[in-house]
């Protein structure tokens, strides 16, 4: 299974990146958060390994939550 990286930008909290982590188990992504920068304050990027099959999925669900929560979602291919 081909694997896409998934960056969410400006998360401003632990509580925010449990948003996208609850946002990917509700779609039911495969996916493993492989870093954030910086790694131990906020705001932060964090990256995700996911699967690309449900890339657009993925993206649609993180567009709508970027719009409540001002965070910017991107995946790269």
């Amino acid at each position: 299974m081909p694997e896409s990286i998934l960056r969410v930008a400006n998360l401003k909290s632990e509580a925010e990146l449990e948003i996208v982590r609850d946002a990917l188990d509700e779609i039911g992504a495969d996916y493993e958060h492989v870093d954030s920068d910086p790694e131990n304050s906020y705001p932060q990027t964090a990256y995700f390994d996911v699967s690309s099959d449900l890339a657009d999925n993925i993206e649609n669900k993180l567009d709508k939550l970027s719009e409540e929560h001002g965070f910017e979602a991107e995946i790269f291919w």
